[in-house]
Parts: structure tokens; C-alpha cells; sequence
């Protein structure tokens, strides 16, 4: 199996989901769920995902496929504040658009200029990357580091 094609893939894919304005798919008999497919060829990906309104606890899998067998998974949940969205959006596609594979999720820190919000990936460095990894991303604010106002816990790899 070439790891280096499919990694590939996960990024061009990633570039075209959640992070962007890509159209989310409900899925049937999954109420509340959406989801983001990607497909090219012989290779296929699905990040679907849950939002509890009340709290704003997620949980998500992202899925790869390679000839309709399963080649890779990641896990992803926690929670977000809605304001911070746009802004942890706009940090994955940061790294998405790099094709910098730091756990899946984001880069070590990001920052805007004028933006009072921080993002930081902590990742749990292996040998492995790609194939096997585990982190740990949070949003806080400047003006109170110690209120955290999103974090998720990702791990995953490949099968």
C-alpha cells in the first residue's frame, strides 16, 4: 500500500471539507449528523461528524477508502464554542493547504494578526506520523489563557 499516495489524498480531500464552505450531507438515520465526501478514483474519504446543540460537544471520523476497503481512520471530539469556528476553520486549512501532516488537525500554534484567539496542536510525536498518531488541538483567548474556549482530542492511522 503506498502511505505517501494516500496521505496525498487525505490532503487534497481535506482542502475540499469541513474547513471550507463545502456543502455538508445529512446522513440517514444518523440524526443531527453531517457529513463531507470526497472521492478520486480508486481512493474515497468520509469525515462525518455530530454537534450537540445544547453543549457543543463534537465527535467526528474522518474515513479512507482505497478500492472500497478501509486504509485509514481518524477519531476527533470534544467541543467548540460557535465563535470560535471560523477561526479553527481557517487554522486547518492552514496546515491542509500545506500539506503538513500534523496529527490530522491543525499546526502547532496559529495566530492572526488583530485576532485575540490562539490555536495550538499538541501532537504525540511517534515514528510513525501519518500511520499512527494522537494529539491533542485547543482555542483559547488572550485575554484569559486559562479559558479554554474549544478543544478536540484526535487520534488514529492506518489499518
Amino acid at each position: 500500500m503506498d502511505i505517501k499516495r494516500i496521505e496525498a489524498f487525505f490532503f487534497e480531500a481535506m482542502q475540499e471539507g469541513w474547513a471550507t464552505p463545502a456543502k455538508k450531507m445529512p446522513i440517514a438515520g444518523l440524526p443531527g449528523a453531517k457529513s463531507i465526501p470526497f472521492k478520486k478514483g480508486d481512493l474515497s474519504l468520509l469525515d462525518y461528524y455530530l454537534v450537540n446543540p445544547d453543549n457543543q460537544s463534537s465527535y467526528g471520523t474522518t474515513v479512507i477508502w482505497l478500492a472500497e476497503k478501509p486504509v485509514w481512520v481518524m477519531h476527533y471530539g470534544g467541543f467548540y464554542s460557535k465563535s470560535v469556528i471560523p477561526f479553527l476553520k481557517r487554522a486547518l486549512q492552514h496546515t491542509y493547504s500545506r500539506t503538513n501532516f500534523i496529527g490530522g488537525r491543525g499546526p502547532e500554534e496559529y495566530r492572526e494578526v488583530g485576532n485575540n484567539l490562539i490555536y495550538q496542536n499538541k501532537p504525540n510525536y511517534t515514528e510513525f506520523g501519518f500511520a499512527c498518531f494522537s494529539g491533542r488541538e485547543v482555542v483559547f483567548s488572550t485575554e484569559d489563557l486559562n479559558a479554554t474556549l474549544g478543544e478536540h482530542r484526535y487520534f488514529g492511522g492506518m489499518f
